[in-house]
């Protein structure tokens, strides 16, 4: 997904609003990326009352396990007690189990199919990262023990999960959701189509990705959530709520305040229907080289990175990087991957960004309003393409959006940001962009966030409407056209193994009257590199040894490497979440007939089944905060909650 921090790591239930909104609180932001990779690479409510399990409002009180007696606050903590365990589990299973047209049921402590066999499920994890493989053991551990099922846990290189699991042709078609056909009319490969649209390999449960939960503006969220075909939903979730609806609503907001107040409801009822099971957020933990001067245990880490030197503010060294995280492409039209919006922002900036004080600051552009409708881009006079392309002006961003973000035949990775959002050029150097109704708070959702690309280049194949050869494109691939628009210029793409870069010597930054004082001279190194490494012990041992000025410290190892004298450790806060992905499309239950990640009480009695306190305790040496509501606790659209 684009850029984030700048090192690596990889029914309608209501509630009171008054009661919840005494509680938001704390400050936050968010980066920019809508999923990362997971596993030690980096990085409530009313009375619950009547009982409803978030389907087709019935309690299960027919349960044989005396289920009756379960009730769920509308902000259920699971995996906590009293909703962890055994007994818990089993009678959300049941419950989902009187849903299911199909006998599942419990054999003593197994759970069976309706052939009588244990269910059996398979969970991927990230190959080359301990923590990962830990967690999806342990999360193995647990539903054997409290579900009596039997996991499978395999490892898979995440551009391949990416590729063949994750991803799928996109098909479109129509499904009846919530009693109410819904057609997916702009199918992506990231949700292809309804439920019976599949990827080409089959999976149930991952451990792979986690997402994006845009703590600074969670308006953004509705690219995963906003009904069944929003632009980002690979494992086929259909909502049972009228997200929707309370998507509107939110938009409507012309204030933190009123933003807070619409989301509660939302937060609400994702933490009840589990679409994801939720786990954990953990922060980054990241080794530097202790000369070096620059990282901050800041979400906005990374921010100044033209500004960061090693010993003395000289321009000297190289800034060299290891990652576990492979890419397959480079073109910043299509990037969805993690690593290479890293790889590129050494060598092409987007239009802004937000400081260590989370306030917004100006790249490419600045950006103001009256209304929080209309938005007026100001594009900086001394910005170059390489040659032939010359000066970049308000005329490449216009006619980006507007033909290649806006257009049905070009699926680009920033489509769903610019949907229903008018942009016209109002001078050499200026355009600006009318939204449907108001948003303040529009540049904390990322969406106005513009890579600058030459009109001149792209032309030819929007003519042609050829997306195939827009993404083959070898300038766009290997950052040919990128002047002075970025700190490093790329030299070499090894496919596979990294990137190398040398510095820019023409870059803007150094002529804005903006920023730290060493802008004025940035960057500071004369080289920069990333290198992908699949082996944790080699990425380790390149920061031991000064080989590598940063890589990412596995949980485990915290402790040894917190007192290592050749490393300094920091501990950078980030968006993600660490969750199980479960595959709810027709290819998402290998076990039997019907999927039961399709029900929500199913998707509870999973959640139950893990206890959140033993996974942070054991796998991540407590370093991380158990996840419930869709937001990190940093987040001021957290609810907090004594409870």
């Amino acid at each position: 997904m684009p850029r984030r921090n700048i090192e690596d790591r990889d029914d309608s239930r209501h509630i009171g609003r008054r009661q919840w909104l005494s509680a938001l609180g704390m400050a936050g932001a968010v980066t920019l990326a809508g999923c990362s990779g997971n596993g030690g690479d980096g990085g409530d409510g009313s009375d619950g009352s009547d009982g409803m399990d978030g389907s087709d409002g019935s309690d299960g009180s027919d349960g044989s396990d005396g289920g009756e007696s379960l009730e769920l606050s509308d902000f259920p903590k699971f995996g906590v007690d009293p909703l962890y365990g055994r007994d818990v589990a089993h009678t959300l299973a049941e419950r989902a189990f009187e849903q299911s047209e199909y006998d599942y049921s419990f054999d003593g402590d197994t759970m069976v199919n309706p052939d009588g066999d244990q269910v059996e499920l398979d969970i991927y994890h990230s190959a080359g990262q301990e923590t990962s493989q830990l967690t999806a053991d342990f999360i193995a551990q647990e539903l054997g023990q409290n579900l009596g099922i039997d996991v499978t846990v395999e490892a898979i290189d995440g551009t391949r999960f990416n590729n063949e699991y994750w991803t799928a042709e996109p098909q479109g078609g129509t499904d009846t959701v919530n009693g109410e056909e819904v057609t997916w009319e702009n199918p992506t490969p990231q949700n292809p189509g309804p439920q019976s649209v599949t990827s080409n390999e089959a999976w149930d449960m991952s451990i792979v990705f986690g997402l994006n939960t845009y703590p600074l503006n969670p308006l953004t969220n509705s690219v995963f959530f906003d009904g069944a075909t929003p632009f980002y939903n690979p494992v086929g979730y259909y909502p049972q709520f009228n997200a929707q609806e309370l998507f509107d609503e939110a938009r409507q907001a012309t204030s933190v305040d009123e933003l807070q107040e619409a989301f509660v409801e939302i937060f609400e009822n994702l933490a009840y229907e589990q679409p994801y099971i939720t786990l954990l957020f953990s922060d980054d933990i990241v080794g530097y080289n202790p000369e070096l001067e620059g990282p901050i245990e800041n979400f906005s880490n990374g921010w100044d990175l033209p500004a960061w030197y090693e010993g003395e503010p000289n321009i000297s060294g190289s800034y060299d990087t290891v990652t576990s995280a492979r890419f397959t492409t480079l073109n910043p039209l299509f990037n969805t991957e993690n690593g290479a919006g890293n790889a590129i922002a050494r060598a092409l900036d987007q239009g802004y960004t937000f400081d260590e004080n989370q306030d917004y600051f100006p790249l490419l552009y600045d950006m103001s309003t009256e209304d929080g409708e209309v938005w007026t881009f100001d594009v900086r006079e001394n910005l170059q393409f390489s040659e032939p392309y010359g000066q970049v002006t308000a005329e490449d961003f216009v006619y980006l959006v507007q033909e290649l973000h806006q257009a049905d035949w070009a699926p680009t990775a920033a489509s769903s940001s610019w949907d229903g959002v008018t942009v016209e050029q109002t001078g050499e150097f200026q355009f600006q962009a009318t939204l449907e109704s108001s948003n303040i708070l529009w540049p904390k959702t990322y969406d106005p966030l513009l890579y600058p690309i030459p009109k001149d280049l792209v032309q030819p194949y929007v003519e042609e409407e050829d997306v195939e050869g827009l993404q083959q494109d070898e300038e766009l691939l290997e950052l040919q056209f990128t002047g002075n628009l970025g700190a490093y210029e790329l030299t070499e793409w090894n496919r596979g193994s990294g990137t190398e870069y040398v510095r820019n010597d023409e870059y803007y930054l150094r002529d804005i009257d903006e920023g730290p004082d060493l802008f004025s001279e940035g960057p500071l190194f004369e080289e920069a590199s990333i290198s992908v490494v699949q082996e944790q012990a080699s990425r380790l041992g390149a920061l031991e040894t000064g080989e590598a000025d940063s890589a990412a410290i596995p949980p485990e190892q915290y402790e040894s490497y917190n007192q290592n004298d050749n490393v300094t450790v920091r501990q950078v806060p980030t968006p993600y979440n660490t969750i199980i992905s479960v595959n709810q499309r027709a290819n998402g239950w290998n076990a039997g007939p019907g999927n039961l990640f399709q029900l929500v009480p199913f998707r509870q009695a999973m959640a139950s089944a893990i206890s959140k306190q033993d996974l942070i305790q054991g796998v991540y040496r407590g370093l991380a905060s158990p996840h419930f509501t869709w937001q990190p606790r940093w987040s001021e659209f957290y609810p907090e909650t004594d409870g």
